[in-house]
């Protein structure tokens, strides 16, 4: 039963007892024909089961990346609060009260076999619990039952030849009225860039050449255990999960300057964090209308750094010139409380708070050689305490009017920021953010979307904190004085649906930013991260999903996603106008599959392509990041219960290229100094996998 809405509050929590021990993996193919309902502007488009089947699903997320026309959210996992962070997933009409685990890991640890069908949510129908997202998955998962996944791998990152393995488990199990699924994984992993950079004088002359190879290996350990207890009117909810890296290695630089010897620099790099997030949330249902959840969470986040600069086979030996030790704990607490009420005909109301306490310790420490002797050099802002109170309140209401689905909303947020160590500071600040979103649907395959909204960004901590960038030779200083970027957003989205999986969606959008974050000169040429007034962008998304059956291409589709922006920002240092800094002007992508049911065969390749972005300093400018490559896939379902893929990314093994140009002072009154051009050769990774169920 598809409900929308009014009066359908509870509903929309999906609490199901069906029970099946189906396994999608072998499932025959059967009617797959999604069901699309329409009413008052919304939509809600149901994919059964076996719409998936021709996938060959070992997990949620198989099925999720195969819908069509919707691109997976993982929100931001380092904003503070759970804002930013909920992404555009529902399981079980519930948001997933998870920071650390995103949405693309919950789902990869949830069976295929263990779900009941997928409902696609276009527009504003109230109580779903995303604000602000217009296009939603929910993932209705079956009430009993006892499965598992597994997958076991080898990575082979070309041109090096070692082979590393890669396994992840996860079982889902059901106890009476408790549901939980425990999951652990492990990887070790490789990150290998080739460079060539060629370095030239203010007039062309080439002064110095670098072969260079960055070349690091890791380690990555996850556990998690997701609980909820439903009993009757309430739901209880507990999750934990654990993460551990560790990685070492560097940059070798082979620097042969133009009519003398070369030299070896090596750029040593060696991180390793732990984060461990604890999570509880309770749902209680007051009668048919009153619905209200509390959700409470800490998180811990333990991150060292340590650098090394060092000229390899010196006379002396291996000299280190710099080492940069960096450590940091961040620690977050959450108390949030969300209230949905549809007692009131023709509304659904929408309340949330939420308290949040943030707090940064950092220590950064650098030493540079001084009279043959590694000496601490005095860092402003090295060491740093930041400490944020925040609150946020947001009051929606999702009503229709002649067939128009309307979500109204106003929320407040206020934060106080407090910093000590190298700066000290203490700054408070609120902003109002309201917001309309609007939906609208002709018939059963056309709908309309529309957003205004005021969006307030939030302060990176890090950026209160000094480090170093050893590569370029450049120090980073904090700025305890950054405020907030705003931007008011305003766009307008167009979506037709035809045949089983064809979908055409072009969105339009402009951006109104206050405060743009970027970077501000200092007195002696340093420069720190800073607000430069206001700005705005504006552009076009599209996507698209192409059956290519008709084309004689039986069981293929082809899914198109592409942006293009302009944008715009007044310099701080020329006061002329330019774009945003770390922004692309445009990115295309496209993604090919075939998949071959009778032949239990599936291949496939995706295609991206995105230019340079630039980047504006106080002394420099760069542009960085262009790319054009190649993914591909194949895959075998012949084993019983088995999946075996085997993919090839970055197949050309195209790079970010690079063009740094640094100047004699600031770069609007100084002569250029030198002009780095880099070109990259990325890594080729080659992954075999082997997945199942049971």
């Amino acid at each position: 039963m598809l409900c929308f809405g009014l009066g359908c509050l509870m509903d929309r929590r999906i609490r199901l007892a069906a029970v099946s021990s189906a396994c999608l993996i072998m499932a025959p193919l059967v009617s797959a024909e999604p069901v699309q309902v329409c009413e008052n502007g919304s939509c809600e488009l149901t994919y059964q089961t076996s719409f998936f089947d021709r996938y060959a699903p070992v997990t949620a997320l198989d099925m999720v990346r195969n819908l069509p026309g919707f691109s997976l959210q993982d929100g931001d996992q380092n904003t503070r609060g759970f804002g930013g962070a909920a992404g555009n997933i529902l399981v079980n009409g519930e948001r997933i009260s998870s920071k650390t685990e995103q949405p693309s890991d919950i789902l990869s640890r949830i069976p295929a076999a263990e779900v009941e069908r997928i409902i696609l949510i276009r527009g504003q129908a109230g109580g779903v619990d995303l604000a602000g997202q217009t296009v939603i998955a929910n993932i209705v998962r079956k009430s009993a039952g006892r499965s598992g996944t597994w997958s076991a791998g080898v990575g082979l990152t070309q041109p090096d030849t070692v082979y590393r393995p890669r396994g992840e488990v996860s079982y889902s199990g059901s106890a009476g009225p408790l549901q939980f699924t425990a999951s652990a994984e492990l990887s070790e992993f490789q990150g290998l860039v080739e460079f060539d950079e060629r370095v030239f004088s203010a007039v062309g002359a080439q002064t110095e050449r670098r072969d260079e190879v960055f070349d690091e290996i890791g380690y990555f350990y996850v556990g998690a255990l997701t609980t909820s207890l439903d009993l009757g009117q309430t739901d209880i909810g507990f999750n934990v999960a654990y993460e551990y890296f560790d990685e070492a290695g560097g940059e070798t630089s082979i620097r042969t300057p133009t009519g003398e010897l070369p030299f070896t620099l090596f750029q040593g790099d060696t991180d390793e964090g732990e984060d461990i997030e604890v999570g509880f949330d309770i749902e209680r249902g007051f009668g048919e209308d009153l619905s209200v959840k509390l959700i409470a969470l800490h998180r811990n986040d333990d991150f060292q750094e340590a650098g090394t600069l060092v000229r390899v086979g010196t006379p002396e030996g291996d000299i280190t010139d710099i080492e940069t030790l960096f450590d940091s704990v961040e620690t977050e607490q959450i108390l949030r409380l969300e209230a949905d009420y549809s007692g009131w005909e023709g509304h659904v109301i929408e309340l949330s708070v939420e308290g949040a306490l943030n707090e940064l310790d950092s220590d950064f420490a650098l030493f540079e050689v001084e009279n043959g002797v590694l000496t601490r050099q005095v860092v402003p802002g090295a060491q740093t305490n930041v400490e944020e109170e925040r609150i946020e309140v947001r009051l929606s209401d999702t009503f229709q009017i002649q067939g128009v689905s309307i979500e109204a909303a106003l929320g407040g947020e206020s934060s106080i920021i407090l910093q000590s160590g190298g700066f000290e500071a203490e700054r408070d600040f609120f902003f109002w953010k309201p917001s309309v979103t609007l939906s609208y649907a002709p018939n059963e395959r056309t709908q309309w979307r529309a957003r205004a909204l005021r969006e307030v960004g939030q302060l990176d901590f890090f950026d209160f904190v000094s480090g170093v960038n050893l590569g370029d030779d450049q120090l980073a200083l904090g700025n305890p004085d950054l405020s907030p970027e705003t931007t008011i957003t305003v766009n307008a989205t167009y979506e037709h649906r035809f045949g089983e999986i064809g979908v055409l969606s072009v969105t339009g959008f402009h951006d109104w930013i206050e405060d743009v974050e970027d970077v501000l000169p200092l007195q002696g040429g340093l420069e720190v991260p800073g607000n430069i007034g206001s700005g705005s962008r504006a552009g076009f998304r599209g996507e698209a999903t192409i059956p290519l059956d008709q084309w004689g291409i039986v069981g293929g589709r082809l899914d198109l996603d592409a942006e293009w922006q302009t944008s715009s920002v007044t310099d701080p240092l020329t006061g002329e106008d330019r774009e945003l800094s770390n922004e692309r002007e445009w990115e295309a992508r496209a993604e090919f599959r075939q998949d071959l049911t009778q032949q239990n065969f599936a291949w496939g390749m995706t295609f991206f392509a995105f230019p340079d972005f630039p980047r504006f300093g106080l002394d420099e400018l760069e542009d960085r990041g262009g790319r054009a490559d190649l993914d591909a896939f194949i895959e075998t379902r012949a084993l019983s219960g088995l999946r075996i893929r085997l993919s090839v990314d970055n197949i050309f093994r195209q790079g970010d290229q690079r063009d740094r140009r640094v100047f004699d002072g600031r770069r609007d009154q100084s002569p250029l100094l030198f002009r780095e051009l880099r070109d990259e050769a990325r890594s080729r990774p080659v992954t075999l996998t082997v997945s199942g169920v049971f």
